[in-house]
């Protein structure tokens, strides 16, 4: 028994060290050496003197926005209710994605975090199993009064919004949303709604609907332009047979105004579940405000065409400005695309196209006038069409601004600037 106990020890002893250096040299050799969070929004609390409360509000706002001219405004995407402190992060990602591969335009995205929700009672209509009424705690015409004399002309002022206002109401949270898609309906350009088949069976009075109300408001103003999205989850509907009905009604009561005033989408999102749908869904009802085929011109193509290369890119932007009713520029960078000024102005370059290569390079840095690399590539135009001055000068406050905005690049652009500064000197010499 002696010996059979000493081996058992013996081998746990040995199963013990091998396991401990096992488990050493599977141990990281990596050490943190330091840590920052990344800031993607920042969170405002302000005074409402309308609605006798403080507000706090998430924002995040386009990463180019601090460099960026005044020239450039913004869309403001609005996420209605508490689901919008749930949805804020994973919608702003989207947007900021979408808006840097030029799907959509740059957005700036807010939500509230609230404990009011401003929203109308409505009559349940039988959505909700017996429940007569869905009912909310604050006015929303109130409310609609802060958007309109507060809150928007203060993102206005501060962040360059642009008068096109989008709205997203997820499930409880469309309520606002449809009450203004009926009843201000200009106050929101587009409307996209999410997982609400059961709540446009609801009304204002009982036996009426939002489809009710929203006939109602077309019949009073056949040309008010909207952009009206419903996305419904496939589990919803095989759980809820009146929301396909509903659906069917909303298509069936809004299609004589579908013409190139309304544009309406009303989907449901294959295997997908109530909360679960929402990425889904936007991806969808972004295309649909903003189709693929105007939001992605292709520049080589523009400047292939008869006339001025920065005139005709011009043109194609005023046409989307027009359309949207808010102005939409032409990106000025764009990373890793060909779809930019900063790359069409050097292929104008190297097709031997140099004034306007100029032209192209000057609105660049209109666009980005803290941009050394803009400065830069302007002054290299100008010296490839002997404008030896004008090159030094633009090299100059391509330094200047260098020294402030991109010291890892400072000897590229003091080599340049020397490059010109020793043909100026042999031109003289001559």
């Amino acid at each position: 028994m002696k010996t059979n106990s000493f081996s058992i020890i013996t081998i746990l002893l040995f199963t013990f060290i091998f396991t401990g250096k096992a488990q050493q040299s599977h141990e990281s050799s990596l050490s943190k050496i330091s840590s920052s969070p990344i800031t993607y929004a920042e969170k405002i609390t302000f005074h409402s003197k309308i609605l006798d409360e403080n507000r706090v509000m998430n924002i995040y706002i386009p990463e180019s926005f601090h460099e960026a001219s005044k020239d450039h405004t913004y869309p403001v995407v609005m996420i209605s209710g508490s689901h919008g402190v749930k949805f804020f992060q994973m919608i702003s990602g989207v947007i900021r994605h979408l808006s840097s591969v030029t799907r959509m335009p740059e957005a700036i995205v807010i939500s509230f975090e609230e404990e009011t929700h401003y929203a109308p009672n409505v009559y349940n209509n039988g959505m909700w199993g017996n429940r007569e009424k869905l009912e909310f705690n604050a006015d929303p015409d109130k409310f609609t009064k802060h958007l309109k004399e507060e809150l928007f002309p203060y993102l206005k002022e501060q962040y360059r919004a642009a008068d096109y206002r989008m709205i997203i109401g997820v499930s409880g949270s469309s309520v606002y949303p449809l009450h203004t898609f009926a009843k201000e309906p200009d106050l929101f350009q587009a409307h996209i709604t999410v997982a609400t088949a059961d709540m446009i069976g609801m009304g204002y009075q009982p036996n009426t609907t939002f489809i009710d109300a929203f006939e109602e408001s077309f019949v009073k103003n056949p040309n008010r332009k909207a952009q009206f999205y419903l996305g419904v989850s496939e589990n919803d509907i095989s759980k809820n047979k009146p929301y396909i009905k509903n659906m069917e009604e909303l298509k069936k009561r809004l299609s004589p105004f579908t013409s190139k005033n309304l544009n309406l989408k009303v989907e449901v999102i294959p295997n997908e579940d109530h909360y679960a749908c929402i990425i889904k869904a936007l991806l969808s009802s972004i295309e649909m405000i903003f189709p693929k085929e105007k939001w992605s011109p292709r520049f080589r193509d523009i400047i292939k065409q008869p006339g001025n290369a920065l005139k005709n890119i011009d043109v194609y932007h005023q046409k989307l400005s027009t359309t949207y009713g808010f102005s939409i520029l032409p990106k000025a960078e764009r990373w890793n695309s060909v779809n930019s000024l900063r790359f069409i102005g050097r292929k104008l370059l190297q097709d031997g196209r140099v004034k306007e290569s100029i032209e192209v390079f000057k609105r660049r840095i209109q666009y980005r006038p803290q941009s050394p690399w803009a400065y830069s590539s302007l002054s290299e135009a100008l010296e490839k069409n002997n404008q030896l001055n004008a090159a030094l000068e633009a090299q100059q406050k391509a330094l200047q601004l260098a020294k402030e905005y991109d010291t890892e690049y400072l000897s590229v652009y003091e080599e340049q600037l020397a490059k010109i500064k020793t043909k100026l000197e042999k031109q003289d010499k001559r």
